[in-house]
């Protein structure tokens, strides 16, 4: 197949919808297929991980949100003009957004993956969780722009040859937001993780040393943007919380963002600054060897689309104490870690001093690894992307029927 992947992030530019794109192109290509990658221009740079794949950035505006529809319209003008005669496009919503014209100018079946939808996210902050700074922006513009966003998703969900949701509580507010796919083929389909880049191999015996952390310490690990919505002010309680419960725990926050400063200063005022280590932006090798070696990794996001991190973190043999968003339910399963509520700091707090505890948590990590293996290794994603592909192919107006193996995205149940 001739496979055009349309996404607005792509390594090294990651990002939860930049390592779905990567990982599924890198997968096809070794598969054999032809991958053209649409991206977004970036001065950094881009580097083809196979010789099957073909990256081809493009012009975007420059401007919150906005840029999801011009880099929308930008893409389809360069399939256009390629001269490629694709088999399909995967485009990958919502940070790329195509508007209704597209549908029609492309002559060639669009797939469309929902990873979440602007409205998701907007509904979950207020102006108090905007930090207002440069790199803020883009959180306050999520407020007062991602309305204007909304009738892109909807043709997204309603003129794709296929919608692809990845988690039951997407395809729960796709039923709620009653925009209906023209073809009848929305399935619900979970991101694939990477269980050989993810592993327990990548276990750093070395890393206390590195760090300095007192050999008797446990340690747990949280992954993600310093934003709000990520839920890092409850984060921290919770750290705050367990630190005065239990002395011998050290606590690994990685990532980046607008909340930096506040992150700081609360580390500051509650007396964390021995034991919370801030990884900004480290290389991708340490952030696995972290999660990893970690005992526990601990997420309180108010919303998710799916939750990468949780499968990453739980590939790598490390349990799970998180907010039941997204994905969370799917992966996070009974023996592998806890799902606690948005907002409830103490009962996050209680449920991994529980964990910490357990002599057996190794065994809980396993049976996690196992279960992200099982249900959705990239292998296995991939194998059932490259069968929806050939579903939409052969049948793009999806006159012949279901097919399976494929699940409805329905209600979510």
């Amino acid at each position: 197949m001739k496979i055009c992947m349309v996404s607005s992030e792509y390594p090294p530019k990651w990002g939860g919808v930049g390592v779905v794109a990567y990982y599924l192109s890198t997968w096809m290509a070794r598969r054999g297929h032809e991958v053209h990658v649409v991206t977004r221009e970036q001065s950094i740079g881009y580097r083809s991980s196979h010789e099957n794949i073909h990256i081809h950035p493009v012009k975007w505006l420059r401007a919150p949100m906005l840029f999801t529809v011009s880099f929308g319209r930008r893409a389809v003008d360069w399939i256009l003009s390629s001269g490629i005669d694709f088999d399909i496009v995967h485009v990958h919503s919502n940070m790329a957004l195509l508007p209704r014209s597209c549908y029609d100018r492309l002559k060639v079946p669009v797939v469309s993956t929902m990873h979440g939808t602007w409205k998701g996210e907007r509904s979950t902050i207020s102006l108090k969780d905007v930090s207002f700074s440069l790199s803020g922006i883009n959180d306050l513009s999520i407020l007062y722009l991602g309305p204007f966003m909304d009738r892109f998703e909807d043709h997204a969900i309603r003129y794709s040859n296929g919608v692809i949701t990845i988690s039951r509580s997407e395809c729960r507010a796709l039923a709620e937001r009653g925009v209906e796919n023209r073809y009848g083929r929305r399935i619900h389909l979970p991101d694939g993780i990477d269980t050989v880049e993810f592993n327990p191999d990548n276990f750093d015996a070395a890393l206390k040393e590195r760090y300095g952390i007192p050999e008797s310490h446990s340690t747990v690990v949280s992954v993600g943007r310093w934003a709000a919505r990520k839920g890092i002010r409850e984060l921290l309680e919770v750290f705050r919380i367990m630190h005065g419960r239990n002395v011998d725990i050290s606590f690994f926050l990685i990532g980046w963002g607008p909340m930096e400063g506040e992150i700081r200063r609360k580390i500051s005022a509650y007396g964390l600054g021995e034991v919370v280590h801030l990884l900004k932006s480290p290389d991708h090798d340490e952030m696995k060897k972290v999660v990893a070696t970690a005992d526990l990794a601990m997420f309180h996001s108010y919303w998710e689309g799916y939750g990468l991190t949780f499968g990453e973190a739980l590939a790598s043999g490390t349990p799970c104490v998180l907010t039941d968003v997204g994905g969370a339910s799917e992966m996070c399963v009974e023996g592998t870690g806890k799902l606690v509520k948005v907002g409830d700091v103490e009962g996050q707090a209680a449920a991994a001093l529980e964990l910490l505890a357990r002599e057996d948590l190794k065994e809980w990590g396993l049976r996690g690894r196992r279960h992200i293996e099982e249900y959705c290794s990239i292998e296995r994603i991939s194998e059932l992307t490259e069968e929806f592909y050939r579903w939409v192919i052969e049948d793009p107006l999806n006159e012949k029927g279901w097919r399976d193996p494929f699940r409805k995205c329905e209600d979510g149940s």
